[in-house]
Protein backbone atom coordinates (compact mmCIF):
# COMPACT_ATOMS: atom_id res chain seq x y z
CA UNK A 1 0.00 0.00 0.00
CA UNK A 2 1.55 3.37 -1.32
CA UNK A 3 0.79 6.63 -0.14
CA UNK A 4 -1.75 6.89 -3.06
CA UNK A 5 -3.93 4.18 -2.02
CA UNK A 6 -3.82 4.68 1.85
CA UNK A 7 -7.20 5.45 3.49
CA UNK A 8 -6.41 8.90 4.37
CA UNK A 9 -10.06 9.79 5.32
CA UNK A 10 -9.94 6.76 8.18
CA UNK A 11 -6.28 7.25 9.13
CA UNK A 12 -7.51 11.35 9.35
CA UNK A 13 -10.74 9.66 11.99
CA UNK A 14 -7.68 7.76 13.78
CA UNK A 15 -5.57 10.85 14.19
CA UNK A 16 -8.36 13.13 15.74
CA UNK A 17 -8.70 10.63 18.41
CA UNK A 18 -5.55 12.49 19.63
CA UNK A 19 -5.64 15.79 19.95
CA UNK A 20 -2.34 16.69 20.96
CA UNK A 21 -1.34 15.15 16.85
CA UNK A 22 -0.78 18.49 14.85
CA UNK A 23 1.29 16.63 12.11
CA UNK A 24 1.61 13.20 10.42
CA UNK A 25 3.73 12.16 8.24
CA UNK A 26 4.33 8.59 5.96
CA UNK A 27 7.68 7.54 5.25
CA UNK A 28 9.99 4.40 4.44
CA UNK A 29 9.11 1.87 2.07
CA UNK A 30 5.66 1.90 1.40
CA UNK A 31 5.45 5.49 1.37
CA UNK A 32 7.93 5.43 -1.77
CA UNK A 33 5.87 2.13 -3.30
CA UNK A 34 9.36 0.35 -2.46
CA UNK A 35 7.11 -2.39 -1.05
CA UNK A 36 9.03 -5.88 0.36
CA UNK A 37 8.34 -8.85 2.42
CA UNK A 38 9.87 -6.91 5.66
CA UNK A 39 8.23 -3.77 4.71
CA UNK A 40 6.02 -2.20 7.30
CA UNK A 41 3.86 1.27 7.61
CA UNK A 42 5.87 3.98 8.92
CA UNK A 43 4.60 6.87 10.28
CA UNK A 44 5.92 10.25 12.01
CA UNK A 45 3.85 12.26 14.36
CA UNK A 46 4.58 15.76 16.17
CA UNK A 47 2.63 16.45 19.49
CA UNK A 48 1.69 19.18 20.67
CA UNK A 49 2.85 17.55 24.55
CA UNK A 50 5.32 18.78 26.67
CA UNK A 51 5.89 15.68 29.09
CA UNK A 52 7.92 13.01 27.67
CA UNK A 53 6.07 9.98 29.17
CA UNK A 54 2.81 11.60 27.88
CA UNK A 55 4.31 11.07 25.03
CA UNK A 56 5.35 7.68 24.77
CA UNK A 57 2.01 6.77 26.50
CA UNK A 58 0.36 8.54 23.13
CA UNK A 59 2.49 6.25 20.93
CA UNK A 60 1.62 3.42 21.94
CA UNK A 61 -2.11 4.12 21.71
CA UNK A 62 -1.23 5.42 17.84
CA UNK A 63 0.70 2.46 17.87
CA UNK A 64 -2.43 0.16 19.20
CA UNK A 65 -5.03 2.22 17.16
CA UNK A 66 -3.06 1.99 13.94
CA UNK A 67 -2.14 -2.47 14.33
CA UNK A 68 -6.12 -2.59 14.61
CA UNK A 69 -6.93 -0.12 11.51
CA UNK A 70 -4.23 -2.13 9.40
CA UNK A 71 -5.25 -5.64 11.09
CA UNK A 72 -0.93 -5.76 11.71
CA UNK A 73 1.65 -5.34 13.85
CA UNK A 74 4.06 -4.16 11.15
CA UNK A 75 3.75 -0.03 12.37
CA UNK A 76 6.70 1.76 13.53
CA UNK A 77 5.04 5.45 14.91
CA UNK A 78 8.01 8.02 15.30
CA UNK A 79 7.67 10.64 17.39
CA UNK A 80 9.23 13.21 15.98
CA UNK A 81 9.37 15.76 19.40
CA UNK A 82 11.40 12.43 20.82
CA UNK A 83 14.12 11.95 17.31
CA UNK A 84 17.35 12.58 18.18
CA UNK A 85 18.83 12.07 14.50
CA UNK A 86 18.32 14.97 12.57
CA UNK A 87 19.34 12.57 9.63
CA UNK A 88 16.29 10.80 10.18
CA UNK A 89 14.08 13.88 11.00
CA UNK A 90 15.31 15.41 7.47
CA UNK A 91 14.85 12.03 5.50
CA UNK A 92 10.87 12.28 7.00
CA UNK A 93 10.13 15.86 5.66
CA UNK A 94 11.90 14.98 2.20
CA UNK A 95 10.69 12.22 1.23
CA UNK A 96 7.45 11.54 3.61
CA UNK A 97 4.12 12.52 3.05
CA UNK A 98 1.85 14.73 4.88
CA UNK A 99 -1.60 12.63 5.71
CA UNK A 100 -2.98 14.82 8.57
CA UNK A 101 -2.09 18.19 9.98
CA UNK A 102 -3.92 20.76 12.05
CA UNK A 103 -3.13 24.23 11.37
CA UNK A 104 -0.41 25.04 9.64
CA UNK A 105 1.93 23.09 11.44
CA UNK A 106 4.17 22.36 8.31
CA UNK A 107 5.05 25.92 7.92
CA UNK A 108 6.69 25.66 11.70
CA UNK A 109 8.44 22.71 12.10
CA UNK A 110 10.34 22.06 9.09
CA UNK A 111 12.14 25.20 8.88
CA UNK A 112 13.40 24.07 12.16
CA UNK A 113 14.77 20.47 10.94
CA UNK A 114 16.30 22.02 7.72
CA UNK A 115 18.21 23.94 10.11
CA UNK A 116 19.10 21.42 12.55
CA UNK A 117 20.07 19.05 9.57
CA UNK A 118 22.58 21.83 7.70
CA UNK A 119 24.38 22.57 10.99
CA UNK A 120 24.98 19.18 11.63
CA UNK A 121 26.08 18.65 8.45
CA UNK A 122 28.29 21.38 8.29
CA UNK A 123 29.57 19.86 11.38
CA UNK A 124 30.62 17.14 9.42
CA UNK A 125 32.02 18.74 7.20
CA UNK A 126 34.16 20.88 9.39
CA UNK A 127 35.64 17.97 11.37
CA UNK A 128 36.29 16.26 7.74
CA UNK A 129 33.39 13.56 9.46
CA UNK A 130 31.83 13.02 5.67
CA UNK A 131 32.39 14.38 2.09
CA UNK A 132 31.29 18.02 1.02
CA UNK A 133 28.31 17.83 -1.27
Amino acid sequence: MTSSNLDEKKLSNIFKLFPEIKLVYFFGSRASGKIGPLSDYDFAVLLDEKDAQKRFKTRIEILSKLSEAFSTDKIDVVVLNDAKSPELKFSIIKDGKIIYEKEPYKVLFEPKILNEYFDFMDGLKRFGLTKNI
